[in-house]
C-alpha cells in the first residue's frame, strides 16, 4: 500500500527533501523537511508553503518532495529557512 506524503510530517519521517522550483527561471532551492516543519509545523501541506524566487523575486514556484540521494555529492545544497522581522 503506497501512502501519499502530503503533510511535513510525513516527509519527516521519510527523511525527505521540499525542493522549490521557480516556474520561470527554474532556479532550485532544496529544504529539509525537518527545517520547514520545525517553522510551519508538522500537519502543513508542503505545497503550500510560502516560497519566493531570489532570483527574479517571483512567488510561483513548483513544489516537489525528493528522498536524498544516496551518493551524497558536493554539490547538493541545503537551504536552511530563517524568519525576517520586517
Amino acid at each position: 500500500m503506497a501512502v501519499s506524503i502530503d503533510t511535513l510530517g510525513k516527509a519527516i519521517r521519510h527523511h525527505m527533501f521540499v525542493v522549490a522550483t521557480c516556474r520561470r527561471c527554474e532556479r532550485q532551492a532544496r529544504f529539509l523537511a525537518s527545517d520547514l516543519g520545525g517553522m510551519y509545523g508538522h500537519g502543513r501541506d508542503p505545497r503550500s508553503l510560502p516560497f519566493r524566487c531570489s532570483v527574479c523575486d517571483m512567488r510561483d514556484c513548483r513544489v516537489t518532495l525528493m528522498e536524498p540521494p544516496f551518493d551524497r555529492t558536493p554539490e547538493t545544497i541545503v537551504w536552511r529557512p530563517v524568519k525576517i522581522r520586517g
